[in-house]
C-alpha cells in the first residue's frame, strides 16, 4: 500500500494539454457481502456488485465468471467530472456521512455495524494519470481521516505518461 500524501495542495490548473484521468472507487468485500444491503445503507447503485459466487460479465476476453467474494465497487468518473482528486475524494465521503440511513441510524455506523457483523473489508482506490513531469496530486487530510475512520484502506495509483 501506498503512503498517503497529506498536502492540502489542488490539482485543479489551467492547462495547455490534455485533462488528467483520475478518479477514485469505493469498494467493500467480504464472503458474506450482500450488494444490496451496502446500496441500501449508502443510497446509491455500484458501479459494478456481485455475491460470492454468483456469475458476473468480466469482460469479451474473460467471459462470465463466478465471484471469488462478494464485491459492492463504485467508481466517481460516472459521478465526478473534475480534474481534482479531492473532489472525487469527497463525493465518497458524502455518501458515507451524510444524513440519516434507515431507523435513524446514521451511514457510518450502519457500514460499521453490516462491516463487523459480515466479515466485509472496504477500501478506496485513488486513480491519477498525468503529463510527463507533471505532479501528482495529494489528498487533503480530512478525506484520510474520514476514510480510514469508516475503517477503509486508502491505496493510490499514480502514473504519468
Amino acid at each position: 500500500m501506498n503512503t498517503v500524501l497529506s498536502l492540502a495542495t489542488s490539482t485543479t490548473r489551467s492547462r495547455k494539454i490534455a485533462p488528467q484521468k483520475v478518479f477514485a472507487t469505493l469498494r467493500f468485500s467480504g464472503d458474506r457481502l450482500d450488494p444490496d444491503r451496502i446500496s441500501d445503507i449508502l443510497r446509491v447503485q455500484p458501479t459494478k456488485s456481485y455475491r460470492k459466487g454468483e456469475r458476473y460479465f468480466a469482460g469479451p476476453r474473460a467471459g462470465h465468471l463466478a465471484g471469488h467474494t462478494g464485491i459492492w465497487l463504485l467508481a466517481t468518473d460516472d459521478f465526478v467530472a473534475s480534474a481534482d482528486l479531492n473532489r472525487h475524494l469527497g463525493y465518497l465521503t458524502s455518501l458515507i456521512f451524510r444524513g440519516a440511513a434507515d431507523h435513524n441510524k446514521d451511514r457510518l455506523a450502519g457500514l460499521r455495524e453490516l462491516m463487523a457483523r459480515d466479515g466485509i473489508t472496504a477500501h478506496v482506490s485513488c486513480f491519477w494519470h498525468g503529463e510527463p513531469g507533471e505532479q501528482p496530486p495529494s489528498i487533503l487530510p480530512e478525506a484520510t481521516v474520514k476514510l480510514r475512520d469508516l475503517p477503509a484502506d486508502i491505496e493510490t495509483d499514480f502514473d504519468t505518461d
